[in-house]
Protein backbone atom coordinates (compact mmCIF):
# COMPACT_ATOMS: atom_id res chain seq x y z
CA UNK A 1 0.00 0.00 0.00
CA UNK A 2 2.65 2.52 1.03
CA UNK A 3 2.19 5.66 3.03
CA UNK A 4 0.93 8.92 1.61
CA UNK A 5 3.80 11.27 2.45
CA UNK A 6 2.65 14.42 0.71
CA UNK A 7 3.02 17.11 3.36
CA UNK A 8 0.45 19.88 3.72
CA UNK A 9 1.94 21.19 6.95
CA UNK A 10 5.52 20.75 8.06
CA UNK A 11 5.71 21.66 11.75
CA UNK A 12 4.97 18.24 13.25
CA UNK A 13 6.62 14.89 12.56
CA UNK A 14 3.30 13.38 11.41
CA UNK A 15 2.45 16.17 8.98
CA UNK A 16 4.25 14.24 6.25
CA UNK A 17 1.54 11.58 6.66
CA UNK A 18 -1.71 13.42 5.81
CA UNK A 19 -3.92 10.45 6.72
CA UNK A 20 -2.30 10.15 10.13
CA UNK A 21 -2.52 13.91 10.66
CA UNK A 22 -6.28 13.78 10.07
CA UNK A 23 -6.65 10.81 12.44
CA UNK A 24 -4.68 12.53 15.21
CA UNK A 25 -6.66 15.72 14.72
CA UNK A 26 -9.83 13.65 15.03
CA UNK A 27 -8.55 12.03 18.22
CA UNK A 28 -7.74 15.44 19.66
CA UNK A 29 -11.36 16.54 19.22
CA UNK A 30 -12.88 13.40 20.77
CA UNK A 31 -14.17 13.06 24.29
CA UNK A 32 -11.37 11.95 26.60
CA UNK A 33 -12.98 8.63 27.51
CA UNK A 34 -13.36 7.49 23.90
CA UNK A 35 -9.96 8.87 22.90
CA UNK A 36 -8.27 7.03 25.78
CA UNK A 37 -9.93 3.79 24.68
CA UNK A 38 -8.60 4.15 21.13
CA UNK A 39 -5.14 5.16 22.36
CA UNK A 40 -5.09 1.97 24.46
CA UNK A 41 -6.06 -0.10 21.43
CA UNK A 42 -3.26 1.48 19.37
CA UNK A 43 -0.84 0.82 22.24
CA UNK A 44 -1.80 -2.86 22.11
CA UNK A 45 -1.27 -2.92 18.34
CA UNK A 46 2.18 -1.35 18.70
CA UNK A 47 3.11 -3.63 21.58
CA UNK A 48 2.10 -6.72 19.61
CA UNK A 49 4.45 -5.76 16.78
CA UNK A 50 7.40 -4.06 18.54
CA UNK A 51 7.43 -4.62 22.30
CA UNK A 52 10.55 -2.51 22.84
CA UNK A 53 9.37 0.55 20.94
CA UNK A 54 7.91 2.25 24.02
CA UNK A 55 11.03 1.70 26.10
CA UNK A 56 13.39 3.10 23.47
CA UNK A 57 12.05 6.66 23.60
CA UNK A 58 10.26 7.03 26.93
CA UNK A 59 12.98 9.40 28.16
CA UNK A 60 11.98 11.93 25.52
CA UNK A 61 8.84 12.78 27.49
CA UNK A 62 8.70 16.57 27.81
CA UNK A 63 8.99 17.57 31.45
CA UNK A 64 8.06 21.15 30.74
CA UNK A 65 4.53 22.17 29.87
CA UNK A 66 3.80 21.63 26.22
CA UNK A 67 0.94 22.93 24.12
CA UNK A 68 0.17 19.74 22.25
CA UNK A 69 -2.97 17.95 23.38
CA UNK A 70 -1.22 14.63 23.82
CA UNK A 71 1.54 16.06 26.04
CA UNK A 72 -1.04 16.54 28.77
CA UNK A 73 -1.49 12.79 29.15
CA UNK A 74 1.73 10.73 29.49
CA UNK A 75 0.01 7.63 28.15
CA UNK A 76 -1.22 9.42 25.00
CA UNK A 77 2.21 10.96 24.53
CA UNK A 78 3.89 7.56 24.83
CA UNK A 79 1.68 6.00 22.14
CA UNK A 80 1.92 8.93 19.73
CA UNK A 81 5.66 9.23 20.25
CA UNK A 82 6.03 5.50 19.55
CA UNK A 83 4.27 6.08 16.22
CA UNK A 84 6.98 8.61 15.40
CA UNK A 85 9.59 5.85 15.55
CA UNK A 86 7.53 2.97 14.17
CA UNK A 87 8.65 1.38 10.93
CA UNK A 88 6.61 2.03 7.81
CA UNK A 89 4.73 -1.28 7.97
CA UNK A 90 3.62 -0.72 11.55
CA UNK A 91 2.72 2.91 10.89
CA UNK A 92 0.65 1.85 7.88
CA UNK A 93 -1.21 -0.68 10.05
CA UNK A 94 -1.84 1.98 12.70
CA UNK A 95 -3.25 4.35 10.10
CA UNK A 96 -5.49 1.61 8.68
CA UNK A 97 -6.66 0.71 12.17
CA UNK A 98 -7.45 4.33 13.00
CA UNK A 99 -9.35 4.75 9.72
CA UNK A 100 -11.54 1.79 10.66
CA UNK A 101 -11.94 2.90 14.25
CA UNK A 102 -12.61 6.57 13.66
Amino acid sequence: MGLNTKPEHTNRWYDKYPDLRVMLDTLREMKKRERDKIILEVKELINSRDKGLFDKYVFEFPLSLQKRWYDKNPFSWLVINAMKYADEDLLTDIILYLKERL
